[in-house]
């Protein structure tokens, strides 16, 4: 509403344990893609979730391809770091991943209330 423009990108912290589920509709109904930093936790506990694991290990793929494949079902796209080719070619590879409904809805359900990573809200944290 202050520029008049509506942004065609809303880069915002999304991962399993940071859902953003109203954000991610607001996103949508608005026409903007919503962008993930930080879609892997920074590589936090989120890598040894039970859940994420276990759906990891039915797909015979990586914890981190699970929950690249979880943002694109969701229609986010996420922005992970990989600075060696084999992990550029293992994030790739992701998108080939078929979750289903009810993974996706287990995925979904790690999000809890302290989920940001270090605490990092928009309205108080300076990166700078």
């Amino acid at each position: 509403t202050e520029t008049g423009v509506t942004p065609a990108v809303n880069q915002i912290e999304l991962h399993p344990y940071f859902p953003q589920a109203d954000q991610r509709a607001y996103d949508t109904a608005h026409g903007i893609v919503t962008q993930a930093w930080s879609p892997i936790g920074r590589a936090n506990e989120l890598l040894r979730d039970p859940v994420l694991t276990g759906i990891a290990e039915d797909h015979g793929v990586s914890v981190v391809q699970v929950i690249l494949a979880w943002h694109t079902r969701l229609g986010v796209l996420p922005i992970p770091k990989a600075s060696s080719p084999d992990r550029q070619r293992q994030n790739l590879e992701a998108a080939t991943i078929e979750l289903s409904d009810a993974e996706v809805d287990r995925i979904s359900g790690l999000g809890r209330p302290d989920g940001r990573t270090a605490d990092q809200d928009p309205a108080v944290y300076e990166e700078l």
